[in-house]
């Protein structure tokens, strides 16, 4: 009748009406089975049941999307439902969007508690899963594994390495929210770039984002630490028939120290610890072709080193100068690849029967050197070459010890796999080291004597005496260091 004012619907009432569309039903579905899904992997996780980077995504980062999404869709769908409702005359007791908030009535104390109930469980959900995903995100297996191709070199680099028990969020993002912030974000790029198929082959280095060395490394190694020298053997095999030895022992001039202890000096003290201070410009992204270098000592004098002077730098060139750290040497501290002759002199060091097989050194270093189109075609190849190699060339040795020609051929074979990888385009070449000077410029990139003062007083020097001692050189027999340094 006009005028007659219709009771209104309770409120839950209501809320079924609004929520009785699919996109809120769909909503509900997607919000629970992720919901339950997110509990079970969370469960799987705590009893040690989750080792798998690509699970460990799809439970933490996929299903928490989807969780929310529901969640998302729920009140979109029952607001599309009102507004149909209102298109098709409904009263306005029908839509009354929002009940009164009487907690003295049964009912909205119930709907109250229903809804306080699952909010409570949501954020408990999604608290939970939130806390693995970043605890996921940190593993090196999600780091080495989730792009297998991508990162499959360094990777396999790194579990070989001296810092194989390192995380590899400790030397890549370390302490702090700043930069736990930024690499996530440097991440989603990084994703994308991976999803479009247009990351660089090989990776590219340096990392000119990385977070400075002296807030990542000096967490392990301080520079004031270190003082003194150290002792290496270094063991170098020839391509001869015998794959002879030569040992070459040395005093590496490591130092460090502070002036404030009463000892300092040696490599560490002169290029990166806090009483000098070390400048330089690379007139190339890779930082191998050092052009100009300025050095403030302890007493505050400045020196500025160049090739060839003409003028200095321009105060906005100067402004891009980089501060020396350790990674301008140690630039391949767990992601090295190895050169193939020094990757097989190693072989022969923890595999010294390898040298009862002739000429072991020069087939393995020239299979490792071939061309081939994939790492596992690579790995192959060297394997079937060093087989035919000895049942060709050296049958009777072949067949009396087959077993040692194989393990040699898988050796090597397994050589190849850690320092080559054409799906990446990365090798030995690609990643040039730049400790030491033996098969890269590395220290002769200032240390070349050709770096000098403007007024030509100081040179930045080349005498072997500055960095090393040699105790023995190139010895055919393993060195008595005792009779050495006596």
């Amino acid at each position: 009748m006009p005028g007659t004012t219709e009771p209104r619907k309770p409120a839950s009432g209501r809320l079924f009406n609004y929520a009785n569309n699919g996109l809120t039903i769909a909503g509900a579905v997607l919000t629970t089975l992720s919901g339950l899904l997110i509990v079970i992997f969370l469960l799987a996780q705590l009893w040690g049941g989750l080792d798998n980077p690509y699970i460990g995504i799809f439970a933490y980062v996929v299903l928490p999307f989807i969780f929310v999404l529901g969640l998302i869709e729920i009140p979109i769908g029952m607001w599309r439902r009102r507004r149909t409702l209102q298109k098709r005359g409904a009263t306005e007791a029908e839509l009354t969007a929002f009940p009164t908030l009487d907690f003295n009535l049964p009912e909205v104390r119930r709907v109250a508690l229903v809804v306080f109930a699952l909010t409570a469980l949501n954020v408990v959900i999604l608290g939970a899963a939130s806390f693995f995903a970043v605890d996921e995100m940190e593993t090196v297996e999600f780091c080495g594994e989730t792009c297998h191709t991508v990162m499959q070199p360094e990777y396999t680099a790194y579990r070989d390495s001296p810092h194989s028990r390192v995380a590899c969020v400790d030397c890549h993002i370390g302490p702090g929210a700043s930069w736990f912030v930024r690499s996530k974000l440097d991440g989603l790029r990084q994703v994308w770039h991976t999803a479009l198929d247009t990351y660089h082959r090989p990776i590219e280095t340096p990392l000119h984002t990385l977070r400075p060395a002296r807030e990542t490394c000096e967490q392990c190694h301080w520079p004031n630490k270190h003082h003194g020298d150290k002792l290496r053997i270094f063991s170098r095999y020839g391509s001869d028939e015998t794959s002879t030895p030569s040992y070459t022992a040395m005093l590496l001039r490591t130092g460090g120290g502070s002036l404030d202890l009463g000892r300092a000096g040696g490599i560490h003290w002169w290029h990166i610890y806090s009483d000098n201070r070390i400048r330089y410009l690379a007139a190339d992204e890779s930082r191998e072709e050092i052009v100009w270098v300025e050095l403030t000592t302890p007493d505050g004098q400045v020196r500025s080193y160049a090739r060839d002077w003409a003028e200095p730098p321009a105060p906005e060139t100067l402004a891009q100068a980089r501060v020396m750290d350790c990674i301008d040497c140690h630039n391949r501290p767990t992601h090295t690849f190895h050169v193939p002759a020094k990757a097989v002199d190693w072989l022969l060091d923890t595999h010294p029967e390898l040298r009862e097989l002739p000429y072991f050194k020069r087939e393995a270093v020239a299979a490792i050197e071939g061309e081939y189109e994939t790492r596992a075609a690579g790995m192959a190849a060297v394997r079937d070459a060093l087989q035919t190699y000895y049942a060709s060339s050296h049958t009777e040795l072949a067949q009396a010890r087959g077993e040692l020609v194989a393990k040699a051929a898988a050796l090597a074979a397994q050589t190849y796999g850690r320092v080559v990888f054409p799906e990446m385009k990365t090798d030995w070449k690609t990643h040039p080291n730049h400790i030491g000077h033996d098969d890269f410029p590395g220290c002769m990139r200032c240390h070349d004597d050709e770096m000098s003062t403007a007024d030509g007083a100081h040179t930045i020097p080349m005498d072997c005496e500055t960095c090393h001692v040699f105790l023995v050189e190139d010895s055919p027999v393993y060195p008595e260091l005792a009779a050495a340094l006596g």
